[in-house]
């Protein structure tokens, strides 16, 4: 019991201080020492989805010519959360990666959700891992310190455990820049374990906005590295 209090007070408590409407971040694609592709995260226009305010995000991969024959991805990622309390509303998800294909739709209202017509009950509101993307660097974690976060992704619901690992000198296309890094644990040590599963790196851009400037993302098979071109 307590821990679903805890897990209801850390989805309330989120603020989206950072969120701009029209932000944009387009990323360079890096599996290994090769550039394969490119990316993009962007917050498109407020929407009114189950007769409330959402931020919209909309996250697409797509591999080169060349990163298509090593390891072809045509994915697209497009999320509603609450302008209230950052809680998934809405996400649609089209993946393609090398022959595997999925599409899948999710809807949630008073924590009831559907995925492809599967109804289920959350046990909290949960958040998306894509728009935690965009959540997280307004949220304070001390270094060498964790949260934990009640997730929901194409119906799988789970319980992740933020790090922040510290501090590094990152060199991206856009610049370089000394970045702080919030990665998923397991039994107490950083891992990229599951399908999905996400490290990110922060830091000071212009404005002195906080940026997602690189984002190491579990595939399928591999990793793939996104690291900011322009913003």
């Amino acid at each position: 019991m307590f821990k679903k209090i805890t897990l209801m007070l850390m989805v309330c408590n989120l603020y989206a201080q950072s969120i701009t409407v029209g932000e944009e971040y387009k990323y360079e694609v890096l599996f290994g020492p090769f550039k394969l592709g490119k990316a993009s995260l962007k917050t498109e226009k407020i929407e009114i989805i189950n007769n409330q305010e959402a931020y919209h995000f909309r996250f697409y991969v797509k591999t080169s010519k060349l990163g298509d024959r090593l390891y072809k991805i045509r994915d697209e990622i497009n999320t509603w959360i609450s302008k209230d309390d950052l809680s998934l509303i809405k996400q649609e998800k089209n993946i393609r990666e090398k022959n595997f294909r999925r599409q899948s739709t999710t809807t949630i209202a008073n924590n009831i959700a559907i995925t492809n017509n599967k109804e289920y009950t959350l046990p909290d509101k949960a958040i998306d891992p894509y728009g935690l993307i965009m959540i997280m660097r307004d949220i304070n974690i001390q270094e060498n310190s964790s949260k934990k976060f009640l997730t929901i992704d194409e119906g799988r619901v789970r319980q992740i455990e933020i790090k922040n690992i510290g501090y590094n000198k990152i060199r991206t296309p856009a610049g370089k820049f000394n970045a702080y890094t919030y990665t998923p644990i397991y039994n107490g040590k950083s891992a990229l374990k599951n399908k999905g599963d996400m490290e990110i790196a922060y830091a000071i851009g212009k404005n002195n906005k906080t940026i997602p400037v690189e984002i190491t993302i579990k595939l399928k098979s591999g990793v793939i590295v996104l690291t900011l071109k322009s913003y």
